[in-house]
């Protein structure tokens, strides 16, 4: 994968999240979602984001992280999750993906 085809489905992945209600974007972190194992970067201006509220009005952000392990010559894609005050949930970039897109097609979204 090329880097503007990575950046085409970053965008792609994003436009979903804001086709799809909150509740099922947060599914799918409620249901995959794994705690992050490394910190966060601070947000940078240039992050792509989504800001989600859930039922109990809290808001959510989902950005961005990419990890390169050793021996990876491209990044790994992880969506997390960040509320205050409560751990940062990670899903892997290409699966969180395929779930909303998954969901988006049952919806009649996609």
């Amino acid at each position: 994968m090329t880097a503007s085809s990575e950046e085409d489905g970053l965008a792609v992945t994003f436009v979903r999240m804001a086709a799809m209600s909150p509740a099922a974007v947060l599914a799918i972190f409620g249901r995959y979602g794994r705690p992050l194992a490394v910190d966060m970067p601070p947000p940078a201006a240039d992050d792509r984001r989504a800001v989600l509220r859930r039922a109990d009005g809290a808001a959510g952000t989902v950005r961005v992280l990419q990890v390169m392990g050793y021996g990876d010559v491209i990044p790994n894609d992880y969506f997390v999750l960040e509320v205050a005050g409560e751990e940062p949930m990670a899903v892997s970039g290409p699966f969180f993906a395929s779930a909303l897109e998954a969901l988006a097609r049952a919806a009649g979204i996609a």
